[in-house]
């Protein structure tokens, strides 16, 4: 089995509550989505870019597509010293390609590594078929009004039960712009909690400047949203995407 990857590099997480934290990062091809402020490149290329030394700027080009044995190879390479904390599988949207990381995850957590996935957070069946092998979900909660395409609600919370009924740790994310319906953001928060439990990590996460939308939250909305949200829910952050700030991957 193979599939089409851009990026293999290990690197600070910059979202979310384990930011600071080293990763070994792993980014798909492909999405099923459109959201208006993401910038990263999510068409098939022809080879894969992998930073060997961390932070160097320095890529090889490895054709695509990989197979699971050509990817454990290279994450072992680029992992040499072992001090990734996580392996953080990201795109694009990862679960796209599950039966792909149906084969590699117990690869990978028989070498000792830690599965943290980066997604969209409504692809609930395909969530199911890799489940045990992952320990750690960074799940988006995408708003219509961010997004600028129609929410997937109910898929969010199926997904976000699964997550607990499966006792996997999950924290939540909405990334907010100047243009966020604040109506369909507490219905969001609301959701969060029903399915997930009050004590569900909400993660407020500021859009930054993209190509199609300049629309970045004030921070006077930023904080009204979080007090908002914190009526219902304890545990409401404010975490800005720092690998930006620090230009790093």
């Amino acid at each position: 089995m193979k599939t089409y990857l851009s990026e293999i590099f290990s690197s600070v997480q910059g979202e979310g509550p384990y930011v600071g934290e080293r990763h070994l990062f792993v980014r798909f091809c492909g999405c099923h989505r459109a959201c208006e402020f993401c910038d990263t490149v999510v068409d098939r290329t022809e080879t894969v870019l992998v930073e060997k030394v961390p932070g160097s700027g320095q890529f090889e080009h490895v054709p695509n597509p990989l197979s699971i044995g050509q990817l454990v190879e290279l994450i072992r390479e680029v992992d040499h010293k072992k001090n990734n904390r996580q392996i953080s599988f990201t795109g694009g949207a990862p679960l796209l390609q599950a039966g792909y990381l149906a084969e590699l995850l117990p690869i990978l957590k028989g070498d000792g590594h830690s599965i943290y996935l980066e997604t969209a957070g409504d692809l609930p069946q395909q969530l199911k078929s890799i489940i045990e092998w992952v320990d750690i979900v960074a799940m988006d909660v995408k708003l219509s009004s961010v997004t600028k395409e129609k929410n997937t609600f109910p898929e969010h919370w199926e997904f976000l039960k699964i997550c607990r009924d499966r006792n996997v740790e999950v924290f939540t994310k909405l990334v907010l712009s100047a243009e966020t319906d604040e109506e369909e953001f507490m219905q969001a928060v609301k959701g969060i909690k029903n399915a997930g439990g009050e004590d569900t990590l909400v993660v407020i996460q500021p859009m930054t400047k993209a190509a199609k939308t300049n629309a970045v939250p004030a921070g006077e909305q930023l904080l009204r949203w979080q007090e908002m949200a914190g009526h219902l829910m304890p545990n409401v952050r404010i975490i800005p995407q720092t690998h930006k700030m620090l230009e790093m991957l």
